[in-house]
Parts: structure tokens; sequence; C-alpha cells
């Protein structure tokens, strides 16, 4: 019953977030919404993103169309030493361990990580038209803030 009523909240406005899109995301607008995040991770979109991440794995490995990429979510401590979520361009994945280039909202090179596959929050393979498979965290929290827009 208590994943029941958020899963029938989300059928029920999905039209509504649908209608609503104002175009696909890219890598900075990612890395902003990823800022702005809450300390506590919205549970569902967490369970979906980790129950399809083999599939994303597998489509990664098998060969992106050109021009997509992918980009996953995941904790990393900053320079003080505080836990962050991350957004990572991911340049290889081989076994269970990823690496790739930390995307971030300051100039100059992305700085290199390295992570094993369980510590991967959310996925994102953003391809050269704009189309977005994954992005469950960005979904949810662009549906959040929608509602909250609507309410005031």
């Amino acid at each position: 019953m208590r994943v029941l009523r958020p899963l029938v909240l989300v059928i029920c406005l999905y039209p509504v977030w649908a209608a609503a899109q104002p175009g696909p995301v890219g890598p900075q607008q990612l890395v902003r919404q990823v800022a702005r995040a809450p300390a506590l991770l919205p549970p569902l979109p967490l369970k979906e993103a980790r129950r399809t991440l083999d599939a994303a794995r597998r489509q990664f490995q098998r060969g992106l169309p050109t021009g997509a990429q992918l980009y996953v979510v995941t904790r990393g401590l900053n320079e003080a030493a505080t836990p962050e979520l991350l957004v990572v361009r991911v340049l290889n994945w081989r076994s269970s361990q990823l690496s790739g280039q930390i995307i971030g909202t300051t100039p100059g090179p992305p700085a290199p990580l390295e992570l094993p596959e369980g510590e991967v929050l959310d996925w994102l393979i953003l391809h050269p038209g704009g189309r977005e498979e994954g992005n469950y965290l960005g979904k949810y929290w662009d549906l959040e803030e929608r509602l909250t827009e609507e309410e005031e």
C-alpha cells in the first residue's frame, strides 16, 4: 500500500508532467538540478534508476549511437570533505567499474573520477536530437518544481 499510492500519483500526474516539459535536459541543466537537490533523495526515482541501470550499462558497452553520451549521478566529497552529488560523463565502463569526468559549473578541465557501479544513483543517456533516457531524479525534480509553481 505504501508503494501503491506514490505509484498511482506518478501515473496520474505523468500526462501533466509530460505536457509541461520544456525540452530535453542538457548536462549543464542536470548539474544545476543536482546542485539544488535536497540531501534526502526521493526513494522511488532512485529505485527505478537502480532497477534500469543494468540496461544502461549494456547499451553503453554495446556502443551508444553517434553523438549520444552517458552521464551518471553519484555522491562524492567536495574540497571541504562534505558529501555532495556529482554528475559524471562516463568514458569507460568495464565490468562493474566506471571511469569518467566530473561535469561541473566551474570553468576549467573536468576532473577525472573512477567509481564502482554500486555508487551510481541515477543515469542519463542524452542523444544528439535531444531525446533522453533515464534521468529519473531529474524528471522527479522537474515535476516537483512544476507542481510547486502551480500551487503558488
